[in-house]
């Protein structure tokens, strides 16, 4: 059974090159482009993992992240920040779960795939 992945990013072209970068792992990828649209997708679906950029247009990214860890069916889930923000600047949210990773903006293939795995 494959696993469902949640692309929280604002950038069309970036969901497009994360697409292409998991396209040999075997998920579901569901795309969100603000952290509200995000929020229902995770109450619709409750995905595996996410992969979120902080730097959203509408409803920031750690808006978001701060909702999902505080909801007591969401929190376990396991977040991917991926942000050109450096990781100091993440060191909040990064300290709320041990399940979350950081990846600098921007980053290899191969870096998001050994996270994913």
């Amino acid at each position: 059974m494959s696993k469902t992945i949640l692309i929280v990013e604002d950038d069309e072209e970036l969901q497009e090159l994360y697409a292409a970068m998991l396209e040999e792992v075997d998920c579901q990828l569901v795309h969100a482009y603000d952290g509200d649209e995000a929020l229902a997708m995770v109450e619709e679906i409750c995905p595996d993992l996410i992969v979120l950029d902080i730097l959203l247009d509408e409803v920031m990214g750690d808006a978001f992240f701060v909702q999902v860890k505080k909801h007591a069916v969401y929190a376990n889930i396991p977040i991917v920040i991926a942000s050109v923000l450096p990781s100091e600047s993440c060191g909040k949210l990064l300290s709320m779960d041990p399940r979350t990773h950081y990846l600098q903006k921007p980053f290899r293939k191969a870096e998001l795939l050994n996270l994913v795995e």
